[in-house]
């Protein structure tokens, strides 16, 4: 019997299987595909995650693969700079080693896998059921797996959050994202940074994740997600034909079979986070919109947090609720201010949206530097 079985071999699963078997734990991730394919392209790791990443023993591979980003600068749709966020100033007087690092999703996962040891990660399992007391898993396949404890690890739609507290959907946050990734000769020049830019109702973000390839992602305001685009590159092109080069080009050399297109989406604050036995990590529990890039990190953190209180108390309930305890708050505030976030930048009346961005521009450092630190401030 395994100590830890792990439902997904997500971010979040993966990370918490490489921080149970560095502590000399036995957990086993179970997983529903035949095989591992990322979600989407590239990601961006705030200095939060990287430093829970250092935990695990995996920054150095991250930043090697990777690209360092200094700061992340808001514009307008013409170009003109509303805010810029540099991690790297806030992160030192944190005492945190690393700031953010952007790579391919695939390039993330690959590294960690390679950390977990083969025989922990069984592919083609999908959970169908799950007993919080014994605890006990039951998989579509008709047979059971018992362990000491189960974390669901399983996203947003997730199944263990289904059995064991049931009735929480996803919400439609109001926004249809789409993605893609290009090769860097599109820009004139490739620096360090993130870049975003807030329109009316339109949004657009790129940065380098790797010395070849640029991700881009962009999202549209829509009261529903069939009133949004088909995710084509000449037509989402011809919607941001009035932001600033190079955005309209990047999108047009998209190759349509690969651009992506996913309704926004989150969870309401959910009751409690464990039941018997059995837990709740990263989207299952808190699944959160993009608009902080905070996801992955959240659940990073969850992993770090969740291996240490099992380490100190055992595969117990006590681990789990001290789990709940340390991560509960400060993962539903950063929910929180996400989706905040993302009504400011929904703004589509030009009025108000012009009042937005006055004030964005004469946001006080002060005040930028306690939004960060509040951001990338971890409790490990």
């Amino acid at each position: 019997m395994a100590d830890v079985a792990i439902i997904g071999a997500g971010i979040g699963g993966l990370c918490t299987a490489i921080g149970l078997q560095n502590r000399g734990f036995d957990p086993i991730v179970f997983e529903r595909t035949n095989e591992l394919r990322p979600v989407g392209f590239g990601i961006g790791i705030g200095p939060n995650g990287m430093q829970a990443l250092n935990e695990l023993g995996v920054a150095d591979a991250v930043i090697e693969q990777g690209v360092v980003l200094d700061r992340i600068e808001l514009r307008t749709e013409a170009g003109q700079l509303l805010m810029p966020m540099d991690f790297r100033a806030p992160a030192n007087r944190l005492g945190l080693d690393h700031v953010m690092v952007a790579i391919h999703r695939a390039d993330l996962q690959s590294i960690l896998v390679e950390r977990l040891s083969k025989e922990r990660l069984r592919l083609g399992v999908e959970c169908e059921g799950i007993d919080p007391e014994q605890p006990a898993v039951q998989f579509a396949a008709g047979n059971e797996k018992t362990a000491n404890l189960v974390v669901g690890a399983d996203g947003i739609d997730s199944t263990v959050r289904e059995h064991v507290l049931p009735g929480n959907q996803p919400r439609y946050a109001g926004e249809v994202a789409y993605r893609g990734l290009v090769d860097v000769t599109v820009l004139d020049d490739i620096t360090p940074k993130g870049m975003e830019f807030w329109g009316r109702g339109l949004r657009f973000g790129y940065f380098p994740v790797s010395d070849e390839q640029v991700y881009w992602f962009a999202s549209i305001v829509a009261s529903r997600p069939g009133t949004a685009p088909e995710a084509t590159a000449s037509k989402l092109a011809e919607r941001y034909r009035k932001f600033v080069d190079p955005i309209p080009d990047l999108i047009a050399r998209t190759n349509d079979e690969t651009l992506l297109r996913t309704p926004l989406t989150d969870l309401p604050r959910l009751t409690y986070w464990t039941s018997g036995r059995v837990a709740l990590l990263g989207d299952a529990a808190h699944a959160m919109t993009p608009n902080l890039a905070q996801g992955s990190a959240q659940a990073m953190e969850d992993a770090i947090v969740l291996a240490d209180s099992i380490a100190t108390h055992g595969t117990t309930r006590r681990a789990l609720a001290d789990y709940e305890a340390r991560r509960k708050e400060r993962a539903e505030s950063v929910r929180r201010q996400s989706r905040i976030q993302g009504r400011l930048a929904q703004i589509d009346h030009p009025t108000v949206a012009r009042i937005r961005n006055t004030a964005l521009r004469y946001v006080p450092s002060s005040l930028l530097q306690k939004q960060t630190k509040s951001l990338i401030d971890i409790d490990f």
